[in-house]
């Protein structure tokens, strides 16, 4: 009898302070590496910098975008300008439109086809 009190007055801390050395690793454990731990900071952190770059070259377009048309007002551009640009850009006319082309290629096929005789 005297064997087991002093077996268990020797066992008993021993596997307490194991089991309490065995959660507090595992709660360090998941301080550094769990899902919100150290490791999941820094990756978080390194997300945010891509996002603040993203942010600020958004931003910037944003200002070139608006500057644009802030100058496209009624009181900054001519109408007719406007329109011809437009049609430039879309590579369209209107249909009560006639089209000149000054383009250097196809001026050289356009005299091609008329010294060829018929």
């Amino acid at each position: 009898m005297a064997v087991r009190t002093r077996t268990r007055a020797i066992l008993t801390p021993i596997v307490f302070y194991l089991v309490l050395g065995a959660m507090s690793a595992w709660l360090v454990w998941g301080a550094s590496q769990g899902e919100r731990g150290l490791k999941a900071k820094e990756n978080d952190d390194v997300v945010a910098a891509a996002l603040r770059v993203e942010l600020a070259s958004l931003v910037t377009e944003h200002e070139r975008l608006r500057r644009r048309v802030e100058s496209m007002r009624s009181e900054a551009v001519d109408r007719d300008l406007l329109d011809e640009e437009a049609h430039a850009k879309l590579d369209r006319v209107g249909k009560d439109e006639a089209v000149i082309f000054t383009d250097v290629a196809r001026t050289d096929v356009a005299r091609t086809d008329m010294a060829k005789p018929n």
